[in-house]
């Protein structure tokens, strides 16, 4: 049966203002290294000073990827050498790369006529949200409008299953949402990918199906999404407003309850960590809270997914912080490491796997720690491709790739939620 969760289909949109979209003509990405705790502590001075594009979080003993601007390349440079500190040029003309990736992304859309595939980076109002609300039309998909974002776009969530147990029990659960943060397209690309094999190819997934409903909420930050599209390929956050600042957004991934307002996160609105005014300010999280709790209220979620990118890691918790670990890591760690030996085996990309914080940093406000937080056993935030040759601006090319070996690594948390009572 076909039903609607909290709130009715309104298809309902808000434009995002388009006033141009912003050059990154000149933008560099550097790679830094850090081999001292001062060198480390200088970078989380940097990320907090919010005058750098912090593509990934300092890490200590390894390689940081900031984004800079001609105005600010000398500075940074001039002060991660005298700090002792060597550094590369990763990508030489960030603006470049964007205008690449639109090229070929445009191209293909064009020629797709509008069809919803995984040749390019889809549009949501055009293409994305027709092709989610099509699925109602599959014998094993129902589509639930869970919220509504800041800017009024409906949130979908898709259960896939093909019915209760036999003896009318409901089946365990497997939860995966995406595009959590909006420059990350490769998120999404690669969760829709996944719902729609599952969809489209049920019969081959019997045996799993069987015993397990998965739900996918493959676009959480639509709002941010399409901002980045129409104005900054490099948004991060929500769109929301504040009442004490022009600028706008909240990063989701620090808006959660679970040690919110802990490490790698702002009290300052115009970063791109900001944590928000308070735990679940954004009707993004919200939505995630809210169905994750209706769900738990009849059946067992045994394993949580959030997608992201980039990096190539299978993070576990805890993640708030370094050398804090679940009772249960020994048995996280194993369902990590078969994870992405099932991830590599596809295409042979390698991930690495473990305590989250203990492998980049800690992270206060993060869905996966809530989730753990709440009882759900599997949790981790999965950071797709690359290793930063390309970081947010993934090739189109990449997109089918990447989905294919994500999904060999959720069918290993399928079995193993199956093998654990």
């Amino acid at each position: 049966m076909k039903f609607a969760l909290l709130l009715p289909v309104l298809l309902v949109f808000v434009s995002g203002g388009e006033i141009g979209l912003r050059s990154y003509h000149g933008y560099k990405v550097i790679a830094t290294a850090t081999t001292t705790q001062a060198q480390y502590n200088l970078l989380k001075t940097l990320l907090m000073s919010d005058k750098y594009d912090f593509w990934t979080n300092p890490k200590f003993g390894g390689y940081t990827d900031i984004n800079v601007s001609p105005a600010l390349y000398s500075e940074l440079t001039a002060t991660l050498t005298e700090a002792g500190m060597e550094w590369t040029v990763k990508i030489d003309d960030v603006g470049k790369l964007v205008e690449e990736e639109r090229a070929q992304n445009d191209a293909i859309i064009r020629a797709g006529e509008g069809r919803m595939d995984w040749a390019a980076y889809q549009r949501w109002a055009p293409t994305i949200e027709p092709w989610i609300l099509s699925l109602n039309d599959s014998p094993v998909a129902t589509v639930s409008v869970i919220g509504q974002s800041y800017e009024r776009r409906n949130i979908y969530m898709v259960k896939v299953s093909t019915g209760p147990l036999p003896n009318g029990d409901n089946k365990k659960v497997i939860f995966i949402d995406s595009n959590i943060h909006a420059r990350e397209w490769i998120a999404g690309a690669t969760g829709s990918w996944m719902l729609n094999e599952l969809v489209t190819n049920y019969e081959n997934y019997q045996t799993i199906l069987d015993q397990i409903d998965f739900y996918f909420v493959p676009y959480l930050n639509i709002d941010g999404y399409e901002y980045c599209h129409t104005n900054d390929r490099m948004w991060r956050k929500t769109r929301s407003d504040h009442p004490t600042s022009t600028c706008k957004g909240c990063d989701p991934n620090r808006n959660f309850s679970f040690f919110w307002g802990g490490e790698s996160t702002s009290s300052n609105p115009c970063s791109d960590i900001y944590k928000g005014e308070s735990a679940f300010s954004e009707s993004e999280t919200v939505a995630i809270r809210d169905i994750i709790n209706t769900i738990k209220a009849d059946a067992d979620i045994r394993a949580y997914i959030t997608i992201h990118s980039y990096g190539q890691y299978w993070l576990l918790s805890w993640g708030y912080t370094q050398g804090v670990y679940p009772e249960d890591y020994p048995e996280l760690l194993a369902w990590g490491r078969a994870s992405i030996a099932a991830l590599q085996n596809v295409h042979g990309t390698r991930f690495t796997t473990g305590q989250g914080a203990d492998m980049l940093y800690g992270v206060g406000g993060a869905s996966d720690d809530y989730a753990k937080s709440i009882g759900i056993k599997y949790s981790t935030t999965a950071e797709l491709r690359d290793t930063g040759s390309y970081g947010f601006i993934l090739p189109p090319a990449q997109i089918i790739p990447t989905a294919q070996e994500t999904w060999a690594a959720v069918q290993v948390t399928a079995n193993t939620v199956l093998a654990h009572v």
